[in-house]
């Protein structure tokens, strides 16, 4: 079992590392454009643009195979580290039903548990390996729209140029699914390391419970779970599905499915059960409140799981306010850098007050982008300032 909590944090880490890769692409991007220059000769831009785009492509496999190895340990440290907390969560039920369980899970759960580290970082690797092509479109949606806005006349370079550093900005790196469904890079790494531990310490905690001859399973419970989730989060389920009392655990909670417990994006654990030695670790009273949380917001009264949904709004708002700064500071468009100063500043101010009018806790990493530095910072709290 992980707790929601260590389930909310346990892909930090990776999706910091990404950061820093999108926040070197967007820069990327931003010095071929300065670098293509103004071109009059449609035939020669077009050439130079392809060039471009090329050595683009070229810097950000290296920059992706370089960070890969890094992801690659730090995803098995990640799952190391879940499959210690589950055992030891879970074990401490067992021995206090009268059991014995082991320490370490045997040979052929260690292989699967290394399997899906494997699968894991395969999957990471492959949403960091899309934004090269997509990085290479951006350049040259990007370059496109400078060329055709100058040789029709409509904007002089300089403009042109500005509105294509901030459309590159803007869209930011993003990954394409095979559905057509597009996320951003960093949205797409946390859902897809979450997502992954979880996945893999739900199988240890059944591998276990297997071993034990335990059936029955208690889901966890938390504040803001999604309406689809609140309804079977803290209750206990049977494995089998023969239990007289309890209902089926894959059919009620949806195990197994990307919209069910431990799926996409998905925060819920399970840990076992046994019946009259075990006493239910979220009481009626504390799920109804759980499930009927409110809190105080422009006068009134929202869910708590709304309030969540408005704080994440709020934090992806200042991660792309970030990446613009970092554009418009590689390309040194002062005017730019500082109205997006100004934003941020602003927009930091809304989610601080937001944040004191509902209670919820502000959680400043998810505000962050590595690769916008402290000098950046610095640059952008002056530019506010004057």
């Amino acid at each position: 079992m992980l707790t929601p909590d260590y389930l909310d944090h346990c892909t930090d880490d990776i999706v910091e590392l990404h950061s820093r890769l999108e926040n070197q692409i967007i820069r990327d991007i931003v010095r071929r454009l300065l670098k293509t220059g103004r071109m009059t000769d449609t035939a020669a831009y077009q050439a130079v643009m392809v060039q471009q785009s090329g050595l683009l492509y070229a810097e950000v496999i290296q920059r992706v195979s370089k960070l890969s190895g890094l992801s690659a340990r730090q995803v098995r440290a990640m799952f190391e580290d879940a499959e210690t907390a589950c055992i030891t969560a879970d074990n401490r039920i067992y021995i206090a039903a009268g059991l014995k369980p082991s320490i370490k899970l045997s040979p052929a759960a260690h292989e699967r548990i290394l399997a899906a580290v494997r699968k894991t970082a395969g999957q990471l690797q492959n949403l960091t390996m899309t934004t090269a092509s997509t990085s290479q479109q951006a350049y040259i949606q990007a370059a496109t729209m400078v060329e055709m806005q100058v040789s029709s006349g409509a904007f002089d370079y300089n403009t042109a140029f500005r509105m294509a550093v901030r459309q590159a900005a803007e869209a930011g790196c993003t990954v394409s699914y095979p559905s057509g469904h597009v996320d951003k890079l960093d949205v797409a790494i946390r859902r897809a390391g979450l997502t992954g531990v979880n996945q893999t310490a739900a199988e240890t905690t059944l591998m276990h419970a297997d071993d034990m001859g335990c059936d029955l399973v208690e889901t966890t419970a938390h504040s803001g779970a999604r309406p689809t989730h609140a309804v079977w989060q803290g209750k206990v389920f049977s494995r089998s599905g023969r239990s007289g009392e309890y209902d089926d655990f894959e059919s009620s909670t949806g195990y197994g499915t990307g919209a069910g417990l431990c799926g996409w994006n998905c925060r819920h654990s399970f840990f076992p059960y046994f019946e009259g030695l075990s006493s239910s670790a979220y009481p009626r009273d504390e799920i109804n409140r759980k499930n009927n949380a409110k809190v105080t917001y422009n006068d009134g009264k929202i869910s708590y799981y709304d309030a969540t949904q408005i704080q994440r709004s709020m934090e992806r708002k200042i991660r792309e306010t970030k990446r613009e700064l970092a554009a418009y500071d590689e390309a040194g468009f002062k005017d730019e850098f500082s109205a997006a100063s100004l934003k941020l500043k602003a927009q930091r101010g809304k989610l601080n007050d937001f944040c004191e009018e509902t209670g919820l806790l502000r959680q400043s990493e998810r505000e962050q982008v590595l690769g916008y530095s402290h000098s950046q910072s610095a640059k952008a709290v002056w530019a506010a300032r004057k």
